[in-house]
């Protein structure tokens, strides 16, 4: 709702001004439960995060901002710490749309699924000319990866897709490198979509 758009945007300037942190607000799109709001932000290590957070809970003004959106969100909220395992965010590249892929490495398959994440992204950057990251949850489920690539627009976003889906090579070596080292329930990876808001 217009309502719940309003207050997300303010609660994301109060965020960013107060605790100097660069959070950036995204919404699903084109993906299973759209329309939901993801605020994001990297930091060099968690001190840097635990003192932003305790700037704002104590801020009588955000506490309040928080209450207010209640009414907009479900019963519970979630929250995932990440770490970069390959690739560099670069705060000068203006991002519209991010993809993400996120899966959990299989059983005594830890090391080999990190290995053959930073390769997978590797080649993916090699195919669709844009950079890209590979991630590890230190939060969530045990072995969880995941790999992000941003876009400038939805053209960006479309043509990646294209020389994705068209190079065989690709597609041939995620074929055959990936069966055993991540999870095969289809339920534990997904593939979704995001909007920059602000």
């Amino acid at each position: 709702t217009p309502y719940a758009m309003a207050w997300s945007n303010g609660i994301t300037e109060k965020v960013n001004q107060f605790s100097g942190l660069p959070i950036t607000l995204f919404a699903q799109v084109f993906s299973p439960e759209v329309g939901t709001l993801v605020w994001t932000t990297f930091v060099p290590d968690l001190a840097t995060l635990d003192a932003a957070t305790d700037k704002l809970n104590v801020d009588d003004g955000y506490i309040t901002m928080g209450d207010a959106g209640a009414k907009f969100s479900l019963p519970s909220v979630d929250d995932s710490l990440l770490q970069v395992v390959y690739g560099d965010p670069d705060p000068n590249r203006q991002v519209e749309y991010v993809t993400t892929v996120q899966s959990v490495c299989a059983s005594g398959n830890l090391a080999r699924g990190m290995e053959l994440g930073v390769e997978i992204t590797q080649r993916a950057e090699k195919v669709i000319g844009l950079p890209g990251m590979f991630i590890a949850g230190t939060t969530g489920s045990y072995g969880t990866v995941g790999w992000i690539t941003g876009y400038a627009d939805a053209k960006e976003l479309e043509a990646a897709q294209q020389k994705l889906a068209a190079d065989t090579k690709f597609g041939e070596f995620v074929d055959k490198s990936v069966r055993g080292v991540y999870t095969e329930d289809p339920s534990a990876t997904s593939q979704l979509i995001y909007r920059r808001i602000i």
